[in-house]
């Protein structure tokens, strides 16, 4: 115990030393833990208080180290590194007749009274190519039979609500896209949760936000929709994180993580996920859907989740967004190794067994690029997009938009190639990116769930401006020339 403490301490020191913000990512935190245990949790604070001296302290004792010591040490290493602990087969290649839908707004309106222009115009572009928001037997841009939000369903806005300023979600994004819920062709229903685990730092109630109104909160826009009437709640799953319970059809009622028993052995992590019952009354498996205790079943068609991650650089995976922000789905706790275990596409096993979102919307509003930082972002170094973008294929969505979106703000922002090349780059396959990227991309086809990392082979349709929407050249083409028709029939009804 007390050798563990010692290299945990170590590593503390070392590790946060440069960077005191680290101390607030899951891993610091769990390490943390380790050394409290050993010398309690006072001594190991101050020792993080006075990092300084620690670090002065420190290194003669590492630089003792014998040789014999770093021997050991090499051969563990070498032992470790090849097992080949990240899979036994190698990775399936994507589909190549495979070509996921983005969605792509740019310059996007902003606020409107109760609503966001851009998410008005995302859903109107979703519509007229073929992804309907509202399922009804009406059939409207936004509505008909194939559409993908009842009237009466449960639909789980799964945001980040663990970074203050540019670092959580857009909350004017987050009216919009509720703004647009609520406003179903046949009156809605259902309820509206908005939920995140920020694994013990998670907030939806901060004075500091990513919105026009800085005060304004996740919090805050619920209870606009709540004093309307709407059922739109709230759920911050770090409240119950550390809670391990069984799923609602072994009689347990009680709110928390249901966590695998055993490792997955590919990716070492142990799934989990939470399950609870919502302010509004129903009982959420995010895994099986809604419980009824009345049928003893569960609907998972019942259950809607739509992930909202803000797009950001990060400075241990480099690249956070559609995939990396499922680690606010699963829990730290348990030894679940789930932080740990995204490098090795611990987020890709979560989607392939546990759920993948029904929708992504990538909230590019304001976004972080810098390739050592993140994913804490504050105001004075974020950078003004006024993109959103959309798709059901999360890898594709993070390919696409690292590759047009985030690279071309990277190199706005004054940095060079050799800085982005090995972290943030999805052009290089060893790039830390595409390396947790590929794994997870990897999880999902092995479960048999079309994916792929291959930014080319997206169909992408863009919104430039709120006038038209480009779906395709062939579209437009279309477009012109029933203009160009109309108006040569036009020409000649009037000289007859």
């Amino acid at each position: 115990m007390l050798t563990a403490g010692l290299l945990s301490l170590l590593w503390l020191v070392l590790r946060s030393g440069p960077k005191p913000s680290r101390l607030a990512y899951p891993c610091q935190q769990a390490v943390f833990g380790t050394a409290a245990a050993a010398f309690g949790a006072p001594l190991v604070a101050a020792t993080l208080a006075l990092r300084g001296r620690a670090l002065e302290l420190l290194r003669p004792l590492v630089s003792k180290l014998s040789l014999g010591g770093l021997v050991a040490l090499t051969l563990v290493a070498w032992t470790f590194a090849s097992s080949d602990r990240r899979r036994a087969t190698p990775l399936l290649a994507p589909p190549e007749d495979y070509h996921p839908a983005i969605y792509v707004v740019s310059d996007a309106r902003g606020i409107g009274p109760g609503r966001y222009g851009g998410v008005d115009d995302l859903i109107a572009l979703m519509g007229m190519t073929g992804l309907k928001w509202h399922r009804s037997t009406q059939t409207t841009t936004t509505a008909g039979p194939d559409g993908m939000i009842d009237p009466d369903v449960v639909v789980l806005l799964k945001i980040n609500a663990q970074w203050a300023e540019r670092g959580g979600t857009n909350t004017d994004v987050l009216r919009g896209v509720i703004r647009q819920i609520v406003e179903h062709p046949d009156g809605f229903a259902g309820e509206v949760i908005v939920a995140d685990n920020g694994q013990g730092s998670g907030s939806l109630t901060r004075t500091e936000n990513n919105a026009e109104d800085h005060h304004q909160s996740p919090q805050d826009v619920v209870d606009d929709f709540a004093a309307e009437g709407w059922n739109v709640t709230t759920m911050l799953w770090d409240t119950i994180r550390s809670t391990s319970v069984a799923e609602y059809d072994t009689g347990n009622m009680t709110d928390g993580y249901v966590v695998s028993p055993t490792y997955d052995p590919e990716t070492t992590m142990k799934v989990s996920y939470p399950k609870f019952r919502s302010q509004g009354g129903h009982y959420v498996s995010y895994k099986h859907g809604i419980w009824s205790p009345a049928t003893e079943a569960y609907d998972a068609d019942g259950l809607v989740v739509i992930n909202m991650p803000v797009f950001k650089t990060h400075s241990i995976y480099a690249v956070t967004a559609a995939v990396k922000n499922h680690m606010g789905v699963v829990t730290t706790r348990f030894s679940t190794r789930s932080h740990d275990a995204v490098d090795d596409g611990g987020m890709g096993t979560l989607l392939a067994e546990v759920r993948l979102p029904n929708l992504t919307i990538l909230d590019c509003i304001w976004i972080f690029a810098h390739p050592e930082m993140g994913p804490q972002a504050y105001y004075e170094y974020a950078s003004r997009r006024d993109q959103l973008v959309a798709g059901r294929d999360p890898v594709a969505l993070d390919a696409w938009a690292t590759r047009f979106i985030m690279i071309p703000q990277i190199i706005e922002n004054g940095y060079s190639y050799a800085q982005y090349h090995d972290t943030q780059d999805p052009d290089h396959p060893g790039s830390v990116f595409r390396t947790y990227l590929d794994a997870s991309m990897g999880e999902m086809l092995a479960a048999g769930i079309d994916t792929t990392n291959d930014y080319n082979a997206a169909d992408v349709y863009s919104w430039n401006g709120p006038a038209i929407p480009v779906a395709s050249a062939w579209t437009l083409a279309v477009t012109v020339l029933l203009m160009f028709t109309a108006g040569t029939i036009l020409q000649r009804s009037r000289r007859i």
